[in-house]
């Protein structure tokens, strides 16, 4: 028999290290879940952000002269802001909103501001998909390794899988848990692989630039990553000068681009350094059939053309950088687009959860099972997921940002804990479920109770009436399945785990 380097281990050590893998394991799926789940939710930010605020009525268009006016109402508000930024309303999405780098307001149609724009539970579950509530710079570095790890795995799994083809369509919801686990985690792997690689590639060059703009910039930009982030983008087009100057020229430049770009309005006008003598008007518009950003059309304030973007026609590197975003969110073709890109990442999400409800499963079978870790991981699936509705509620009562996020992370992990304590995976995920039903419908009755709003508005009505009608399919869900019927002796009524 040929020789070991490693030495030899008692059982109970190697079931100790088994143990510890499994927790690790545990660990890693748990987090990818989070930022997966985060991320489907967060396709809808826009409309979240809205509903958050439903009581500021929709605004269809606005004229020059109001986002002229707009401008210097917001210099006036913040006169130390480097830059002042309006989002006229567009298609699909009449909403008007402007600010400076201290703050961001909803105005209405005249020019009027209305209130703040403080959307306390969009902006935590965007820090949260980005940064895991980490430190920005630490958080989306970490954020970028799990969204390789992600590719990694659809690849591997991809190559794991000879008949994948043949396979495609192949369904096997009967028959051993373990096989009908392992067939709905196959099935939903093949379907989802162009949406998984898309999404988690994306997310990780996002994320992974930060690193990469850092070594880069050191090797050869001084250390300068604004020189860098102007090599790829573009810098100031005009001389700083800060000699102070009225506000002026938005509404010149605004009727000067509707004649250079016709039939591409702006969704996002820039002014560089307001109140100064080199203040300058950069638009965003959208590139119809296209997947950048936007194109920039960069103005004086006697509205002469002064530069371009070529985002669209630029070099390739330029113009992959500028779709990063829209392809990553789901940021085009609509409403539609962004509920095909929810489905497939809740679809995602049910990927993950598989993968370790199989591996339980197969340590059942082989009479190693482990009850508690189970637990643990059903309690998480649905307690990451039922904190999601429970903030949410804390945010419409008025909640900051720090208690939503010590909220969602504690009680995600009681839950976890407790499941692991005091029940089984399949009975924790029951009430788990009916509690997130419950969570779900309260967040609409609440909202309803508390903020109000416009009813004709279609995207505050869709938007509460989903949250309601979801609430109660996931509420009824145990009872329909017979999840808290007692066991019958000799008979296992239960889920498997996390289902």
């Amino acid at each position: 028999m040929a020789k070991t380097l490693w030495p030899k281990s008692s059982s109970a050590r190697v079931d100790s290290a088994l143990s510890a893998h499994s927790v690790m394991g545990l660990v890693i799926s748990a987090i990818l879940f989070v930022v997966c789940l985060s991320g489907a939710v967060a396709v809808f930010e826009d409309e979240l952000e809205w509903w958050e605020q439903a009581n500021v009525a929709p605004v269809e268009s606005v004229s020059s002269a109001v986002l002229q006016s707009t401008a210097e109402e917001v210099l006036r508000r913040d006169p130390e802001t480097t830059h002042l930024y309006l989002y006229p309303p567009r298609e699909n999405w009449p909403r008007f909103i402007a600010g400076g780098d201290n703050g961001i307001y909803a105005v209405d149609k005249n020019g009027t501001f209305v209130r703040p724009l403080e959307a306390n539970w969009n902006e935590f579950l965007i820090h949260l998909h980005y940064y895991l509530n980490l430190p920005e710079s630490f958080g989306m570095i970490i954020v970028a390794i799990f969204g390789v790890m992600l590719v990694s795995m659809a690849i591997s799994g991809l190559l794991a899988h000879p008949r994948i083809f043949r396979d495609a369509f192949r369904f096997k919801r009967q028959g051993q848990p373990r096989l009908a686990q392992a067939d709905l985690h196959n099935r939903l792997s093949v379907w989802t692989t162009p949406f998984i690689v898309a999404v988690a590639g994306t997310g990780a060059m996002i994320g992974l630039f930060t690193i990469g703009a850092l070594v880069f910039a050191q090797t050869n930009f001084d250390g300068d990553t604004r020189k860098l982030s102007e090599a790829i983008f573009g810098g100031e087009v005009i001389e700083a000068d800060d000699t102070p100057a009225p506000i002026a020229g938005i509404d010149v430049a605004v009727e000067q681009l509707a004649n250079d770009a016709p039939d591409h309005p702006p969704f996002l006008v820039v002014m560089h350094e307001p109140g100064q003598k080199s203040q300058h008007i950069q638009f965003y518009v959208d590139e119809t059939n296209r997947l950048i950003y936007g194109e920039t059309y960069t103005y004086s304030t006697e509205g002469e053309l002064l530069a371009i973007g070529h985002n669209a026609d630029g070099p390739a590197g330029q113009q992959i950088a500028m779709s990063m975003y829209r392809v990553h969110f789901g940021d085009f073709g609509g409403v539609a687009m962004k509920l095909i890109y929810f489905i497939l990442g809740l679809m995602l999400c049910v990927i993950i959860a598989g993968g370790l409800n199989i591996y339980f499963l197969k340590r059942r079978e082989k009479g190693r099972a482990a009850p508690r870790l189970e637990a643990l991981w059903s309690g998480w699936i649905w307690g990451s997921t039922l904190f999601l509705p429970v903030t949410l509620i804390g945010a419409i009562l008025g909640l900051s940002i720090g208690w939503l996020v010590a909220i969602y992370w504690i009680g995600s992990a009681v839950c976890s804990l407790a499941a692991c304590a005091l029940t089984s995976a399949a009975m924790a995920g029951n009430v788990l479920r009916l509690a997130l039903g419950a969570a779900l419908m309260l967040c609409a009755l609440i909202h309803a109770v508390v903020v109000g709003g416009d009813w004709s508005n279609p995207y505050i009505l869709l938007s509460s009436v989903s949250l309601f009608v979801t609430g109660a399919a996931f509420a009824a869900w145990p009872f329909l399945r017979g999840g808290f019927r007692p066991a019958v002796v000799g008979k296992d009524l239960s889920f498997t785990p996390g289902e």
